[in-house]
């Protein structure tokens, strides 16, 4: 199968493999969170219980020219559901892919996610699904950026020591003894993971630790061997 990229500024870009699981209610949140993200194929792992819900789905994308692979599975056999998934993600080798967890059985979230820690994907489910209006789009990050390297932890600890901020951006990087382009990359990873915030104040970019990254940064006490990486 050849696989056309989109080249963009001297960038190739992969197409993106939507990966999302079916259960028994609110399938629609599924389609929800496929139409806000979009994608180049889409990937439906179900079980025999959805089969009307899967043929819905492959009619109304097939109107957009999207393909969509339909993987029967049984819903509480963990094993199987994860091989369904990682034999799906090795035919796709030159995508980059992405999980969908609105729906499903409690194995079937399991195996997705972690189907995301093999493959470094982020996972998308909706917030407050049975609420009278569709809730916001959750996005977990994989454990590549939710883990520490040396010097996020540096820039959190010495956010913690300045207060809980920094007046820009710059003086953060000059504080840790990092470069514009390597803090710029640092700061995006622990946004990314909920671990700072930042906002635009005049020409600068104020950067605040959020409690998510202050639990965090207290874990390391108890937890040091498992929450920083390399």
């Amino acid at each position: 199968m050849q696989v056309f990229s989109v080249v963009s500024r001297g960038v190739e870009l992969k197409k993106r493999l939507h990966i999302a699981t079916l259960g028994l209610y609110h399938n629609e949140l599924v389609e929800h969170v496929i139409t806000r993200r979009g994608a180049d194929k889409i990937v439906i792992i179900y079980t025999e219980k959805n089969e009307e819900d899967v043929r819905g789905i492959i009619e109304r994308h097939q109107t957009k020219m999207v393909p969509v692979i339909a993987k029967k599975v049984p819903p509480w056999d963990y094993h199987e559901v994860l091989s369904a998934i990682l034999e799906v993600v090795s035919e796709h080798e030159d995508y980059d892919i992405e999980y969908n967890v609105s729906c499903g059985t409690r194995v079937m979230t399991a195996a997705a996610y972690l189907a995301a820690l093999f493959t470094d994907s982020p996972v998308y489910f909706v917030q407050d699904p049975y609420q009278d209006e569709v809730g916001d789009i959750i996005e977990v990050q994989p454990v590549s950026v939710v883990l520490l390297t040396e010097p996020k932890k540096k820039i959190l600890q010495r956010l913690n020591e300045l207060g809980g901020s920094a007046n820009s951006q710059r003086d953060l990087g000059s504080r840790v003894e990092l470069g514009a382009s390597s803090i710029s990359k640092h700061l995006n990873s622990l946004s990314a993971a909920g671990y700072i915030s930042r906002c635009q104040k005049g020409r600068k970019t104020c950067v605040e630790i959020t409690n998510l990254g202050k639990i965090v940064l207290n874990l390391k006490t108890y937890r040091k061997d498992t929450m920083w990486g390399a």
